[in-house]
């Protein structure tokens, strides 16, 4: 029996398309909890409804409550049933982002990481394959360092948490700084709240005018009342706080904060942080001013399988996973076999150079990554006031791409 080329071809073409329905390419976003996977659920639904996603494309949300541990072993436990995964994004945690780092590299798949803002992770050696949505914490620094001179702070004195990570930043910044006519007059660390109380007198006896503070929101309000009760506030003093301090960071209804809120305004009155996002991401906002064809806004957002969040997060998330899935699904347009058929070295490796190179505008604004996965990300200066209620209000940028600060709300004000 002869078998005609155009039956060969065919039986080519029915076996391709019985083999694509059972395939799958995975993409696992690692959360710290279903709140903080509220970006990457919207920007699913608005993939799903808004663009031509191939149905190839599955979306799994694991948990991982800031665990290393267990984000690795959502992933091994994955990859132990033979499933594909082509990409996973998070986690938010750097030290879980690391610890997914050291596993996915050993499997050529990308990972991108919405907050992960740890310097260890720029080390292309170790984290071939990560990227993030942020600056990494050294980065920051040079901020700082830009401000403190706009402003002519010359002397400073800093407060850092004892933990290894804190230590890290420190250290560089004070490197930084000295090569920047910033002198650090005296770096106090704080293992526990109880420690502020001679830091406070100490920097009462010296002095100090100008505060920097590297540590968790924590021990940042815990300053803030030892501050209060020691009466270190004023016009005399500047503060500069860590930028895990949120909207909430004085609120009544806070349960860690150990004075009252009026007596914690009275510090943080003039307080300035630097932050990756402006004030707290109000995602539906920045959705209906970035892209023009949803009606319904709210509606869209807030659908009853989608929780509500308003964390720093939901822009990152949501972009991570845009930028991921639509350069996935262009991919599969592209070149279906090489995406269904081809080495996960070789497919992880061309995935990882297109999301370094992607031409992408996202909530976030167009997304630029630099050769160590480092998102190219405004850092934006706010300070709080009672003037709206302790809600930090931007009031200038740090532009990467000039290296300069541009203070005052019309974008024009002064450049360093």
């Amino acid at each position: 029996m002869v078998i005609s080329k155009l039956t060969v071809a065919f039986l080519i073409y029915v076996l391709t398309e019985s083999i694509k329905v059972d395939q799958e390419l995975l993409v696992v976003v690692i959360a710290t909890n279903q709140n903080t996977s509220f970006g990457s659920r919207v920007a699913e639904r608005f993939l799903r409804k808004f663009y031509n996603i191939s149905d190839l494309i599955k979306i799994e949300y694991r948990y991982d409550d800031g665990n290393p541990g267990l984000a690795v072993k959502h992933i091994v436990d994955i990859l132990k049933d033979n499933r594909r995964i082509l990409s996973v994004i998070g986690s938010s945690k750097s030290a879980a982002s690391m610890a997914l780092g050291q596993i996915l590299k050993h499997y050529s798949i990308p990972q991108l990481s919405p907050l992960s803002a740890s310097p260890l992770l720029s080390n292309k050696d170790e984290y071939p394959y990560f990227l993030r949505m942020t600056n990494s914490a050294f980065e920051r620094n040079f901020v700082r360092i830009k401000l403190l001179n706009f402003f002519g702070w010359r002397r400073v004195f800093v407060i850092t948490e004892g933990i290894e990570y804190f230590y890290g930043i420190y250290k560089h910044f004070y490197d930084i700084a000295e090569q920047n006519n910033v002198s650090v007059i005296e770096n106090f660390i704080v293992h526990k709240a109880e420690d502020l109380d001679s830091i406070l007198m100490s920097l009462l006896k010296r002095d100090a005018r100008i505060v920097l503070i590297f540590s968790y929101s924590s021990i940042a309000r815990d300053f803030l009342c030892t501050s209060y009760r020691h009466g270190f506030y004023g016009e005399r003093f500047q503060i500069i706080l860590p930028s895990s301090v949120g909207t909430t960071f004085v609120s009544k209804d806070f349960p860690t904060i150990n004075c009252l809120q009026d007596e914690a305004g009275l510090v943080l009155e003039g307080s300035l942080r630097e932050i990756a996002s402006d004030v707290s991401s109000d995602l539906s906002v920045n959705i209906y001013n970035s892209i023009n064809n949803i009606t319904n806004v709210i509606d869209f957002m807030y659908g009853k399988d989608v929780p509500s969040s308003g964390l720093r997060s939901d822009g990152s998330s949501f972009d991570a996973m845009m930028i991921t899935v639509l350069i996935i699904n262009e991919m599969i347009q592209e070149n279906l076999t090489m995406v269904l058929y081809d080495n996960q070295e070789i497919l992880g490796s061309i995935l990882l150079n297109n999301l370094l190179h992607a031409n992408f505008e996202g909530v976030l604004g167009p997304i630029e990554f630099d050769a160590k996965g480092n998102f190219k990300r405004q850092v934006f200066i706010q300070e709080f006031s009672k003037n709206f209620s302790f809600n930090p209000k931007s009031i200038g940028f740090f532009n990467p791409s000039t290296e300069n600060i541009v203070l005052g709300s019309t974008g024009a004000g002064y450049i360093v």
